[in-house]
């Protein structure tokens, strides 16, 4: 085997574990996240990933937003219903399954003052996956509507958080019930719902923070762009990148050593 043919396929080599260790992290940082934010145990009792969930919102200036873990956004880039894409570490989903997805806000009104909490943004079910995009499309009404984050004027930022459970037989019938068009969005209970209708444990989440205007909140903490636009990430979620890097500049000493 010549040395060029050696370098590449130490090249591919590399890609393919780069690949499997970057998937891992983020799996890793999503969950620190989520403990971070005191998401769990606020909103879940316990956190265990098994799919990515990336969050996309298109704000009122048709510029797109990805949400990673704990980044500020403001009311203008979360005014419009997100799309949702879930991402396994190994590239293989179920493309026949069905999904449930919520979106919750454990401080309202206020983190201070929790006494509405936790505030049912969205549930819908019967969502799908395309197995070439990655996109949850919801084949069916939702149970409660998109409502966008509405923090009161002089409250610190709120919580807001995404989650994606496996759909179990029957859901319709023991989720009708509980959640209608009568029902309050106030005083919700993500976990005690979940577990009324089996939902079973969470597989993928994600979570943003929005302030009121006035505040200022999020200004400045997101960079969009008119196509993929990604927010800027706090605590662990940047380790990612930084791995990425490194493994660029390993492939980048290969190719110089063995080719030229």
């Amino acid at each position: 085997m010549s040395t060029k043919t050696a370098a590449f396929f130490l090249l591919l080599a590399t890609r393919t574990i780069a690949q499997t260790n970057s998937s891992s992290e983020t799996l890793t940082n999503v969950t620190q996240a989520f403990s971070d934010g005191r998401v769990v145990p606020d909103v879940l009792e316990s956190f265990n990933p098994t799919v990515l969930l990336d969050v996309v919102f298109t704000d009122s200036s048709m510029q797109t937003v990805n949400v990673t873990p704990g980044v500020n956004l403001t009311m203008q880039q979360t005014a419009n219903e997100p799309q949702f894409f879930l991402k396994p570490p190994n590239g293989m989903l179920q493309t026949d399954s069905q999904y449930v997805v919520a979106i919750v806000d454990p401080d309202a009104p206020t983190p201070q003052n929790t006494s509405i909490s936790q505030f049912r943004h969205f549930l819908g079910g019967h969502f799908q996956l395309n197995a070439s995009t990655s996109l949850l499309t919801n084949m069916s009404a939702a149970l409660s509507d998109f409502v966008p984050p509405t923090p009161p004027d002089g409250s610190d930022p709120h919580r807001y958080v995404a989650v994606v459970y496996s759909q179990p037989q029957g859901f319709d019938a023991s989720a009708t019930p509980l959640v209608n068009a009568s029902t309050p969005r106030t005083n919700f209970n993500l976990s005690m719902f979940a577990q009324s209708v089996g939902l079973g444990n969470p597989i993928a989440g994600n979570f943003f923070l929005t302030g009121p205007s006035s505040n200022g909140s999020g200004s400045g903490d997101a960079s969009q762009t008119g196509s993929a636009g990604s927010a800027t990430p706090t605590n662990g979620a940047s380790s990612v990148a930084a791995g990425r890097g490194t493994v660029g500049l390993l492939i980048f000493t290969i190719l110089v050593t063995e080719f030229y």
